[in-house]
């Protein structure tokens, strides 16, 4: 589990057929064999971790094409962009965003930015029919595994209001137009849904 605040951001290559390497300054000493870490929103499992200077770390992962084909990390990949990564919680944690589980529902496209005088708005694609009922003001909601609020609701397209230091600690300043974001929907908002 994770709460979606992003602690730093990896460079994803690959290292041979289904194993992916990952490059980070995050500090994963304490992290160990089998140790779940959000990345752009997907809860993968580390292995082979290793220290490749003072202040840089890599791990590998192996993606399977069920979690290729939901996500926009065979996006990531194949350009070797930047991508969130957050290590997942501890008994005792701070709770600064919201439960994110890293279970990945869909992804979705960048209609539109607008860069304001102190922030910026970010507007999305909204065609997830069934789901589109976890779409509501003020909700919650995980776009490459950053924990944010919904801004505003429009017919076709949902707005995101993103702060100074979301947008410079996050993969958000490198999206463009059309670029593809992993979502996933708030658990709490899905748990209340179900049992109406």
């Amino acid at each position: 589990m994770f709460t979606g605040i992003i602690q730093d951001l990896g460079t994803i290559k690959i290292k041979k057929e289904g194993v992916y390497q990952i490059i980070t300054n995050l500090n994963l000493s304490k992290c160990k064999e089998g140790s779940s870490i959000s990345c752009n929103g997907v809860c993968l499992t580390a292995k082979n971790i290793t220290q490749i200077d003072k202040g840089s770390f890599s791990f590998d992962v192996n993606i399977g094409e069920e979690t290729l084909q939901r996500t926009n990390l065979s996006n990531t990949i194949s350009k070797n962009k930047k991508i969130n990564l957050e290590k997942s919680l501890q008994i005792g944690d701070e709770i600064s965003g919201h439960f994110v589980y890293g279970h990945v529902d869909t992804v979705t496209n960048v209609n539109q930015i607008l860069k304001l005088q102190n922030s910026w708005e970010y507007y999305f694609e909204k065609k997830f029919s069934k789901n589109n009922r976890f779409i509501v003001e003020k909700g919650s909601i995980s776009i490459n595994g950053i924990s944010l609020t919904i801004a505003k609701v429009e017919k076709n397209s949902f707005k995101i209001s993103v702060i100074d230091h979301t947008f410079h600690n996050t993969n958000l300043k490198f999206l463009d137009k059309g670029d593809q974001v992993n979502i996933e929907f708030d658990y709490l908002a899905r748990f209340i849904f179900n049992n109406e």
